[in-house]
């Protein structure tokens, strides 16, 4: 890359600058804070029981439409600051790989197996994310619509610009895995339960696919929710519940769900050092073929 275009890249992630700051394709209004900033969500979730069994279960997949509210700091005075008026919208799609002996469920991408509705992105991709000028997603009681309705609101083939994916891409620190609370592996329970009710919980360290949020996603401790083998350490990492799909119409939605993910990026003093260093090595060039 060119010195010139790499210092603009700095520039767009706060070069020089205190934190927060806007990432994302253009008119994309979403803030950043260094050195962790945790997104929050609202989801709405649908269960593919692909034997019928009416029990989460290996092979059974979840869809999952994301409408991201907030993002937030982890320090005094970051936020909450909103997302808008453009939205941050996402589409997830996981299979139960297994069932540990202890009832703890280990997802991997549908994409991995070629199906599922994010099957046209790369293997690994678990989820994908996109900005929209238009706010037009409302996961709240699936004012959507239908699942393809909302699906389409949140991006997946609309055109929108693509923000990000994260997914199984390699790195044995990947994992998605979920513990079911009381009824959690009972599609129907989970289905007639209370909005306000936990049915599980899940967590998941990912590795970013497609990375067109203008920054640089800094590896973050995982542990204890690390894939085998690997040196506990991931981009992308966070936490949810799994809520009751009460008031849902069943054949479009089985469930709800809120959760927490965060990314880590560089301090503006490493990366003001860092474009220092650039200017000074311009500079350099310079003189040399100027012969002084």
């Amino acid at each position: 890359m060119k010195r010139k275009k790499l210092v603009a890249a700095l520039a767009a992630i706060g070069f020089g600058a205190g934190l927060a700051l806007s990432s994302g394709p253009a008119g994309a209004v979403i803030s950043i804070f260094s050195p962790i900033t945790s997104f929050q969500d609202d989801n709405l979730d649908f269960v593919v029981d692909t034997n019928g069994n009416g029990v989460l279960d290996t092979g059974d997949r979840i869809i999952s439409v994301l409408e991201f509210v907030d993002s937030r700091g982890i320090l005094a005075g970051q936020g909450p600051n909103l997302i808008g008026p453009e939205e941050l919208t996402g589409v997830a799609d996981i299979t139960i790989g297994a069932v540990l002996g202890d009832g703890r469920l280990v997802f991997a991408a549908s994409s991995s197996f070629g199906v599922g509705v994010l099957a046209g992105f790369a293997p690994g991709t678990a989820v994908a994310l996109w900005t929209d000028a238009t706010a037009d997603l409302e996961v709240a009681n699936a004012a959507c619509g239908t699942r393809a309705a909302c699906l389409l609101a949140a991006g997946l083939g609309a055109g929108d610009p693509l923000y990000l994916t994260a997914g199984f891409f390699g790195d044995p620190d990947n994992l998605w895995i979920s513990t079911p609370g009381a009824g959690g592996t009972s599609i129907a329970a989970v289905q007639a339960g209370a909005s306000g009710t936990s049915f599980g919980t899940f967590s998941f360290s990912l590795s970013p696919g497609i990375n067109n949020t203008g920054l640089v996603l800094l590896d973050q401790a995982c542990a204890p929710f690390c894939g085998l083998g690997g040196n506990g350490l991931i981009p992308i990492l966070g936490s949810g519940n799994i809520l009751g799909g009460q008031g849902l119409v069943a054949a479009e939605w089985t469930a709800r769900s809120d959760s927490d993910a965060q990314i880590a990026v560089p301090e503006p003093g490493s990366l003001a050092l860092l474009g220092a260093a650039l200017a000074a090595a311009g500079w350099v060039t310079r003189r040399r073929k100027s012969g002084k």
